[in-house]
């Protein structure tokens, strides 16, 4: 998955504008009103997490790229939270893959959860990432974990803490976006 990925710490006015838009809509809307005014008007509101969100997902969780990894709080750092787009079961109630949906994602997640992951992610050693980080399959991840992409993935969890902190102290929601 080489998608780019945002995070962005929204107010309760603003979750509840976009929870009234349609479903269908909120891809158009999350672009259009949030994304644009956000990165403009608001940028101690947003958290680039450029490729490094697939990476960081799995070693935050059981190593897969599955929205139903439940292991809080760290799940919620990425596909953990309340899904608002992009997010589909199939007929028989299982939940689509993220290799299975050709579209964007857009999660939300409460400031419980934001609270919870702001206390959690600081007190994660580097050490723990890294072991888990070698353990994601090669095959499933799309490549072979190395010293370079564990970096990476670590110098972005490691500045989004600032975001999340901040996102804590004030009560924010934080939405997880991703266009694929």
């Amino acid at each position: 998955m080489g998608c780019l990925a945002v995070l962005f710490a929204l107010d309760g006015q603003e979750v509840e504008k976009l929870r009234a838009v349609q479903r269908e809509g909120r891809a158009v809307y999350m672009h259009d009103e949030i994304e644009e005014r956000f990165f403009d008007e608001f940028p101690e509101y947003t958290c680039e997490l450029d490729k490094s969100w697939d990476a960081m997902h799995r070693m935050l969780t059981d190593g897969n790229l599955d929205f139903e990894n439940k292991c809080p709080p760290l799940c919620n750092v990425v596909f953990g939270g309340e899904p608002l787009y992009g997010v589909v079961r199939k007929p028989s109630g299982e939940t689509v893959t993220p290799e299975e949906e050709d579209d964007a994602f857009i999660i939300l997640k409460t400031p419980e959860q934001v609270t919870e992951v702001a206390k959690a992610l600081p007190l994660l050693p580097k050490e723990t990432c890294e072991e888990r980080y070698c353990k994601i399959d090669a095959e499933d991840y799309g490549m072979q974990p190395d010293a370079e992409d564990f970096d990476y993935t670590w110098e972005y969890l490691q500045g989004s803490l600032d975001f999340w902190k901040r996102a804590a102290e004030e009560g924010r929601y934080v939405l997880f976006t991703v266009d694929r």
